[in-house]
């Protein structure tokens, strides 16, 4: 069976082109990211050493067939199950084709999207040609399995990291504990991958798989969260922009901004957990003092309101 095809800039080993063709993948695309990221890193030093003639390099259960297109220096990687070999082979000679005949894709900085997606397109037309080694199972099961065989063949675990490993452990144990103590989503994100990276040098499969689940996790509830805090600061600035329009003769101390406060005390509300303490207040109480307006004069008004039109439309700004 198929599982990945890359393609990697000779030279610099920068990953340029990528496909998945397995089910598993593309519904697991978060949770196996950094095991990904690993096989990517290995198998683009690994292409180094390749030919023109197609390589082989054993990852466990898979292997690695790779062949250097020297016309544009790039290596075509194709990671499959051993027994499929005969059929990568013929494979991989078409892809060197297509690869040959979109060329000018890998030699200019400004690629057309059109040039691109037909280049896509007839990547993926060759290998479904090709459905024998083409499987809609498997890849959780093998997970461990690979990570396993990726560790081992890249020879991570040298001596000089077992006389370290104890401290390494150590290092891991405070991010954990520190982990657990916080409460900022994004630094709790911050530090899953700091284990991740740990566990990945200690090849502590157990481990590396837990916090990359808890990394998934964190991951979605970070983007749920900035869509929320998008709408709610477009809701901001659409109300602000009514009531100040409807304000006829009257000053701006004198508005209905009840609108304007509910849809901003939601947005700061979002803040929490996720921004400074200081982002957070200040959004906390600008939305207040729409409301409690005691001891303010029109123009200390006026300067709020000001600060809530002129808030930054990017979210990432807050963050």
């Amino acid at each position: 069976m198929l599982y990945f095809l890359f393609l990697y800039q000779n030279e610099s080993g920068e990953l340029l082109y990528e496909k998945k063709f397995q089910a598993d993948i593309d519904s697991n695309m978060d949770l196996f990211g950094s095991f990904f990221a690993a096989l990517k890193t290995f198998t683009s030093k690994m292409a180094h050493v390749g030919s023109e003639e197609l390589n082989t390099i054993g990852l466990g259960a898979l292997i690695a067939f790779i062949t250097m297109i020297r016309e544009v220096n790039i290596d075509l990687v194709l990671i499959a199950e051993e027994e499929d070999k005969k059929e990568i082979q013929k494979l991989s000679s078409k892809l060197k084709a297509i690869i040959l005949n979109y060329k000018e894709l890998f030699s200019v900085e400004a690629v057309k999207s059109e040039d691109f997606e037909k280049f896509d397109k007839e990547i993926n037309d060759i290998v479904l040609s090709h459905r024998k080694i083409l499987d809609p199972n498997v890849l959780i099961e093998k997970q461990i399995e690979f990570l396993k065989s990726v560790w081992n063949q890249r020879g991570k675990i040298s001596d000089q990291l077992r006389e370290e490993r104890k401290e390494l452990e150590n290092e891991r144990t405070i991010i954990v504990n520190n982990l657990l103590k916080e409460h900022n989503v994004l630094k709790k994100f911050s530090l899953c991958k700091l284990i991740l990276k740990i566990s990945d040098k200690l090849e502590d499969e157990h481990f590396f798989l837990e916090y990359q689940n808890k990394a998934k996790i964190l991951a979605t509830e970070i983007n749920d969260q900035k869509i929320k805090m998008k709408f709610y600061l477009n809701r901001v600035k659409e109300s602000l922009k009514v009531t100040s329009n409807t304000l006829g003769e009257r000053n701006l101390i004198g508005g209905d901004f009840k609108e304007v406060y509910s849809n901003l005390y939601s947005f700061s509300s979002k803040l929490k957990n996720f921004a400074f303490v200081e982002i957070y207040e200040k959004y906390y109480n600008l939305a207040n003092r729409l409301i409690y307006r005691k001891g303010i004069s029109p123009e200390e008004f006026s300067l709020v309101i000001d600060e809530i039109r002129n808030m930054d439309e990017n979210i990432e700004s807050y963050l």
